[in-house]
C-alpha cells in the first residue's frame, strides 16, 4: 500500500479510494467556503409583501448638494418678486387646476397641456327681422322666379331667337357686300366710257393700293 500524502490537509489512508474521497471532501469545502462569502456580500433574498426591493433606490443627495440646492431656493426667493394676481380661468375646470408647469417653489402652473379652445354658446338671442311680404301675382315676383327658374321650352324659345338674328346679321351683310360690288362695277362701267378700254389696265395698280376708293381725282 502507498504512503498517504497530504491533500489540503486531508490524507489519504486507504489507496485510492480513500484518495478520491479526500479530493472530495477538499473541492465541497472550498465550495461551501465561496458560497458563504458571496452570501455575505449580497443582500438577503426580498420579501414577497415587501415591495422597496422590486424598485430601484434612488440615490440620496449628499450634504454639499442640499445645501446648495437651499442656498438656491433661499437666492430666487429674495431677488425674484412674485407678484400674486387673480387668474381668469374657471375653478369649475379641473384640468386646468390639476395639470401645469410650476416654473418655482410657489409659483402657479403656468403652462397647461391639453387645453383646447371650446366654442363659446351664444349669450344673445339671434334677431331675426321679418321680411318683405311677397305678392306672387306681381310682375317683380315672375320676373325673379324666371330668372332662377330653368325650363327646356325658353331654353329653345330663346336658342331659335338668337339664331334668327345671327342669320339677319349675317343676311344684311351679304346684301351690303354685294351692294358695293355692284356700286363698283357701274363705276367701273363709266369710267370704260371715259376713258376707254387702255386707260383700265395703267390705272389697276394705283386702284389696288388705293383699294379702289378713288373717284374724282382721277376723273378730272
Amino acid at each position: 500500500m502507498a504512503e498517504g500524502e497530504p491533500t489540503n490537509g486531508y490524507c489519504s489512508s486507504s489507496g485510492e479510494e480513500d484518495g478520491d474521497a479526500a479530493w472530495r471532501a477538499a473541492i465541497h469545502s472550498i465550495a461551501q467556503t465561496t458560497t458563504y462569502v458571496s452570501s455575505t456580500t449580497k443582500h438577503g433574498p426580498p420579501n414577497d409583501d415587501d415591495d422597496d426591493y422590486s424598485k430601484p433606490k434612488t440615490q440620496q443627495l449628499k450634504h454639499y448638494q442640499l445645501k446648495a440646492q437651499k442656498l438656491l431656493n433661499d437666492i430666487l426667493e429674495n431677488t425674484i418678486e412674485i407678484v400674486r394676481k387673480p387668474v381668469p380661468v374657471e375653478d369649475d375646470d379641473p384640468k386646468i387646476n390639476e395639470c401645469g408647469i410650476r416654473l418655482f417653489k410657489y409659483a402657479k402652473p403656468g403652462i397647461v397641456f391639453d387645453h383646447l379652445d371650446e366654442p363659446q354658446p351664444l349669450r344673445k338671442r339671434p334677431r331675426i327681422l321679418p321680411g318683405e311680404d311677397i305678392d306672387e301675382k306681381s310682375k317683380k315676383f315672375r320676373k325673379r322666379i324666371r330668372s332662377v327658374a330653368v325650363n327646356g321650352i325658353d331654353i329653345l324659345a330663346a336658342a331659335n331667337d338668337s339664331c334668327k338674328k345671327s342669320l339677319a346679321r349675317l343676311e344684311a351683310k351679304d346684301a351690303a357686300a354685294k351692294a358695293k360690288a355692284k356700286r363698283e362695277e357701274e363705276r367701273v362701267e363709266n369710267l370704260k366710257k371715259i376713258r376707254g378700254e387702255r386707260w383700265l389696265p395703267s390705272m389697276a395698280k394705283e386702284m389696288q393700293l388705293l383699294g379702289m376708293r378713288t373717284k374724282a381725282p382721277f376723273l378730272g
